[in-house]
């Protein structure tokens, strides 16, 4: 029996705009072909209720010939017609009782929360199951924040769901098809999707509620969700293909530096604009207290304008200014955090490049859910860690975090950065002693830097900076457009490479400067290095990067 769970709209009355007809809603959400599967759901209607409403939503679930099921209510499920199927909880009637009652050929799903659960629904004789919740949900009552499985929790579950045909009793399942339920919409589908797969495994869509049902157009927002849903299929199955050369992007970093950057001369005590085609980009940082002095210099030595501001009520003007946001959780605070839950929507509708440094991510369990949080409200085109902050993202317990520092190695960083590059559609650095740049298919290893950065405070939340103006420049230089956030959830930043220059660019200039910092005869130790690598920035001549093309790389993916 094949069943389509892609977009598997769940119903909710009390969730209607007002104005809007409940079953004018549904229709427009059918109609197109976006939603193959509806569930009938009535928190609170009596049995009679129920069953007017659930026959009045098959006859037009009939029209459009999507399949039908319904919420909990085996009472209800029994007096319809056996192509309309059955959805229940771990806390309902028993799946044998609802079997023995509804009959051999009906559709009936299972909710799941543990990997005993979906071990459990593999042995038993349900059709599909729904995972969840994914993430903090107000649409079923008496589930809390912790209660949510986060990307990590979700994919253990979905494989869970697969197991060798040698292994599976006789006339079990080998594999479930499942669905993800739980705070899924537009902004969180694809990461959720894609964050929950495994190589050989992936949910066959998501359930939504309001994400359709809260809307005035629900049939354009089946239309989003269907298209984000589609895409995270097809980049799921699809293989890595690098087309580019090593030494060629060094070139183009060369180029864009060029066009970017007014090199201070020490000599004259000028800036040499002779060269710079570029307009100086406007890059607003969300950023720690501890480094934000030292940050906003390294952002105007390294020709860009830098803007502290963690405001929530100007955030949404500074879009149309900006020409990048940096948004980095050193010291999280509640007015930081409240100007990220403004600014980063703000640029994604402008199509600005987003930086997200996520400082101490594998800390605690506060600043996990904060970075998730972010990335669910935000498309970011850029994440910039070190081991542990790039291994908690990803699940991983190869590196861990020390505070805000990372103890331990990654065992196959390569493939690590480039799985979280697919799994958010940006860009990801991990910085370390060897620095690692991808866009989700081919994986630079730099290694140029001074072990000096690692030796002061605010170096990593300056280089964020850079990288930051470096996209601006890019975006500029190329005629990038990333679009709004919808468009980005389709279309994720990650997929427009030449913003890889631009990431090379700063990465390449900031490294290249440290090293240069610390060579000098004038540096004693950390409090004489910072004054020179900001000198060295500030003084950063591209024509260099041809001689260290040697220690730029690709890394070779399986």
């Amino acid at each position: 029996m094949t069943l389509d769970l892609s977009v598997y709209l769940v119903t909710g009355r009390e969730l209607l705009p007002p104005g809007k007809d409940y079953f004018t809603s549904l229709e427009e959400s059918i109609r197109d072909g976006h939603v193959p599967i509806v569930q009938i759901r009535e928190k609170s209607a009596t049995f009679q209720e129920f069953l007017d409403i659930a026959r009045a939503s098959l006859t037009i679930c009939d029209k459009y010939h999507v399949r039908m099921i319904i919420n909990d209510s085996i009472d209800v499920a029994e007096h319809l017609p056996e192509r309309v199927g059955l959805h229940i909880g771990q806390e309902d009637e028993k799946i044998e009782c609802a079997r023995r009652r509804l009959g051999p050929n009906r559709i009936i799903g299972l909710s799941v929360h543990t990997v005993e659960e979906a071990q459990a629904a593999l042995n038993s004789d349900v059709n599909y199951v729904g995972i969840g919740p994914c993430w903090p949900t107000k649409s079923k009552d008496g589930v809390k924040d912790d209660d949510a499985l986060m990307l990590c929790g979700a994919r253990d579950i979905v494989a869970s769901l697969r197991r060798e045909s040698a292994s599976t009793p006789p006339s079990k399942h080998t594999s479930l098809p499942s669905v993800l339920i739980g705070g899924l919409n537009a902004r969180t589908a694809r990461r959720s999707l894609l964050g929950s797969s495994t190589e050989h495994a992936m949910a066959d869509g998501i359930a939504v509620i309001s994400a359709i049902v809260s809307r005035q157009d629900p049939d354009v927002a089946a239309k989003e969700l269907h298209d984000i849903v589609t895409s995270a299929r097809r980049e799921h199955t699809s293989n890595s293909s690098c087309r580019v050369q090593s030494n060629e992007l060094v070139k183009q970093s060369q180029e864009l530096l060029t066009a970017h950057h007014a090199r201070y001369d020490c000599n004259t005590r000028k800036h040499d604009t002779s060269r710079v085609t570029l307009p100086r980009p406007l890059v607003q940082s969300i950023t720690s207290h501890v480094s934000s002095n030292f940050s906003a210099n390294i952002t105007l030595a390294f020709s860009a304008s830098p803007i502290m501001s963690h405001e929530a009520q100007e955030a949404e003007a500074l879009s149309y200014a900006q020409g990048s946001l940096l948004l980095n959780l050193g010291s999280i605070s509640s007015e930081a955090r409240r100007g990220m839950s403004v600014a980063g929507p703000a640029a994604n509708e402008r199509g600005k490049p987003v930086v997200l440094d996520p400082v101490g991510v594998g800390a605690t369990s506060y600043r996990l859910a904060t970075v998730h949080s972010i990335l669910n409200e935000t498309q970011v085109t850029l994440i910039k860690g070190n081991a542990a902050e790039i291994a908690a993202l990803c699940g991983s317990n190869d590196a861990k975090a020390q505070g805000v520092d990372s103890v331990g190695e990654l065992r196959s960083a390569p493939a690590l950065v480039r799985h979280l590059a697919r799994q958010e559609g940006a860009f990801v650095l991990l910085t370390g002693e060897v620095d690692y740049l991808t866009d989700g298919e081919c994986v630079i290893e730099s290694r140029c830097g001074s072990e000096m950065l690692g030796c002061v405070t605010a170096t990593g939340c300056s280089l964020g900076c850079m990288v930051a103006a470096g996209l601006a420049a890019a975006q500029v230089k190329y005629g990038i457009q990333l679009g709004c956030q919808t468009q980005q959830r389709r279309v994720p930043p990650r997929t427009h490479s030449a913003l890889l220059v631009g990431a090379l660019a700063a990465l390449l200039t900031f490294t290249i400067a440290s090293e240069r910092a610390a060579e000098r005869p004038t540096v004693h130790g950390p409090g004489s290095f910072i004054p020179a690598l900001m000198d060295e920035v500030a003084g950063f001549d591209p024509t260099c990067l041809p001689s260290y093309v040697e220690r730029v790389t690709l890394s070779p993916v399986s």
